[in-house]
């Protein structure tokens, strides 16, 4: 299954941290932040998805599914998605 990392790397590929931030209007400690955890939150996979031209409503399920305890029901929701994967 793709992670939010892999699409906030993608994002940075395309435009700096900072650039987001700006149009985003939020801290470069959010990202700092995501890129510390190695997971975007739902709403920040959601906008960035949306940036680049992806399913926003497959990335912020992927960032609640991330977001998780591992555990049997994070693993079904998993199998879930992966079905539903969508290009990035």
């Amino acid at each position: 299954m793709p992670h939010t990392i892999d699409l906030l790397e993608k994002a940075l590929a395309k435009q700096k941290a900072a650039s987001w931030c700006r149009q985003f209007n939020i801290t470069e400690a959010a990202i700092s932040a995501a890129k510390k955890r190695g997971r975007l939150s739902p709403t920040l996979a959601g906008i960035f998805a949306m940036e680049m031209g992806a399913d926003p409503i497959y990335w912020t399920a992927v960032a609640a599914a991330e977001a998780e305890p591992p555990g049997p029901l994070r693993e079904r929701l998993e199998k879930s998605l992966e079905r539903r994967k969508t290009v990035l």
